[in-house]
């Protein structure tokens, strides 16, 4: 890692980085490209898991990400920071589920299991461009579960009362991400400019749901994508174009990142 960035950037994908077929545009790898020339830190800042992101890293040479909304933190090959959900816990809330009709999508951070069937779940990975995963409602045993998400057509509002311990994202597509209480995108975002010493460096965040608004809180200059919910464009620092129309692109260029 290089000693002389200028600052960093974080990105989240989907709505942010990718467009709406799960892919990044050229117009978003090449200015990626340039904001490392211009010695910015591009870091992919994302609910999705480290499997989950690999057409991502590959596309644009981003080699350092905040995934599982905060839970998991690595730096070139290096892991900085985990945060594992207690098994009982994660126990308890797929018994719930199952008793709702709900399934649970569980994260280790090189595997992906479910809980069980439900029938939007197709819909769910079709929309975020994955396979399905198989079905082992028993993973949470034999590996450590920093996230998991509930698939529901809920608002998850017994799951959240139920589990004062727990963090919980509504992130739409019948999705809730739930991680340990206190982690956040932003908490993973100050683990990693520790282990970089890069605290005393300007931060730029782009998001657009629910989970990034910690982060665009937290940065220096905070970027909402036009598509972005309210809060998020509330608590921005600017609001950029849609993921679909030059938003990262004239993000960058209203800071002077390129």
């Amino acid at each position: 890692m290089q000693e002389n960035y200028r600052g960093t950037v974080f990105f989240d994908l989907d709505g942010t980085l990718l467009n709406n077929h799960s892919q990044v545009d050229e117009s978003v790898v090449q200015a990626v490209k340039e904001l490392k020339q211009n010695n910015y830190l591009p870091v992919i800042s994302t609910g999705r898991a480290p499997i989950e992101i690999d057409a991502v890293t590959s596309t644009t040479g981003i080699d350092t990400y905040i995934t599982l909304n905060g839970a998991f933190v690595q730096s070139q090959d290096k892991v900085v920071y985990s945060n594992n959900i207690k098994p009982e816990l994660v126990k308890e809330i797929i018994d719930m589920a199952h008793q709702a009709g709900d399934s649970i999508y569980m994260h280790s951070t090189d595997k992906t299991f479910l809980s069980g069937e439900t029938p939007f779940i197709t819909e769910f990975f079709h929309k975020l461009s994955l396979d399905i995963p198989e079905i082992d409602p028993d993973f949470y045993q034999k590996d450590d579960i920093p996230m998991f998400v509930i698939l529901t057509d809920s608002d998850g509002k017994e799951y959240q009362t139920k589990f004062p311990e727990l963090q919980f994202y509504n992130t739409g597509y019948h999705s809730i991400d739930t991680v340990a209480k206190g982690v956040s995108k932003m908490s993973g975002i100050k683990h990693l400019l520790k282990e970089l010493k890069m605290e005393d460096k300007p931060v730029y965040a782009f998001g657009d749901g629910t989970n990034d608004l910690p982060m665009i809180k937290y940065a220096d200059y905070g970027i909402a994508m036009g598509n972005g919910i309210a809060p998020v464009k509330d608590a921005a620092t600017y609001v950029t174009t849609e993921n679909v129309n030059g938003g990262i692109v004239n993000g960058l260029k209203h800071f002077d990142l390129i």
